[in-house]
């Protein structure tokens, strides 16, 4: 099945023959809602932030994969910014930050030092990386409490759409959530969010670990409990949209709510609509 790996064991025949068949020729759009695309938490990312640009009026959107490690995922989210761009006509630029040298000292318990050891995940070659990769992405190199604030204040105006977080440790990750306060027009109203660390791999002794006490689980339950205008919640609907909704991924998945967004505002211009109107309005609808 073109190198995909089939859930054969998971699923109903129906939506295994249904996705053979998309397998087998469908369009980019329906290949990713059946995990067709590598790594489907990038693709459905990816193209969820594009669809909620285009909801919100916006054109260009801004990706960021904090944690790239030797460059897998950034290389991988650039070929799908690509596809994504070619189905909504949404502009993407990528940038990743890495420390370039692997993990850091961990602060405590909270980093996880029964699971992680200094120095994992080092980059091998920055340069290589940094030449590989294509227009419009690019790398950003150190600790990232140094180096966001810089990465901030350079920033345009063209909004964050979709964040990997992927640095494995607490405080790490309660650096990089720094992100999600700057001004509300650096932001899309809503910012599609992957978490890799929420949980670990199902076969790895270190996922008995995993708790809301230490790691992202913490740091996002601090980045909430501080703040009264921007949330990091679960995508609940997500799992009813999915026809393969047993995958680990869509556990990764959350989305950070802008709610001092001005397209979150009463007054700001849209006209009341009827249940009808609604039902009726394509552009009320999120395409499959």
């Amino acid at each position: 099945m073109n190198g995909f790996p089939h859930p054969a064991a998971r699923y109903p025949r129906a939506v295994l023959e249904e996705r053979d068949r998309v397998a087998a020729g469908g369009e980019f759009r329906s290949r990713v809602r059946f995990d067709l695309v590598d790594r489907p938490q990038h693709a459905f990312g990816l193209l969820a932030a594009a669809d909620i640009a285009r909801f919100s009026g916006v054109q260009e959107i801004i990706a960021i994969e904090f944690g790239v490690a030797e460059g897998a995922g950034l290389r991988n989210l650039a070929q799908i910014a690509v596809a994504v761009t070619n189905e909504t006509g949404v502009r993407i630029q990528l940038v990743g930050f890495d420390t370039g040298s692997g993990l850091p000292p961990p602060l405590d318990y909270r980093d996880h030092p029964e699971i992680w050891n200094v120095g994992d995940f080092a980059m091998p070659d920055t340069g290589e990386l940094a030449a590989s990769l294509p227009d419009g992405a690019r790398l950003v190199l150190g600790n990232v409490a140094d180096t966001l604030p810089g990465f901030i204040d350079s920033m345009a105006d063209t909004p964050i759409g979709f964040v990997s977080f992927d640095l494995d440790y607490y405080s790490s990750t309660r650096d990089a959530l720094a992100l999600f306060d700057v001004s509300c027009d650096r932001l899309l109203p809503v910012v599609v969010s992957y978490f890799d660390d929420v949980i670990g791999g199902a076969r790895r002794i270190g996922s008995v670990f995993r708790t809301a006490a230490a790691g992202q689980l913490l740091a996002i339950r601090e980045f909430n409990e501080a703040r009264a205008d921007r949330v990091v919640d679960e995508i609940r609907i997500l799992r009813h949209r999915r026809p393969l909704d047993r995958e680990m991924w869509l556990d990764r998945i959350y989305a950070l709510h802008v709610l001092d967004h001005p397209f979150r505002s009463v007054g700001r211009g849209r006209s009341a609509m009827s249940m009808d109107d609604h039902r009726q309005t394509a552009g009320y609808e999120w395409p499959m």
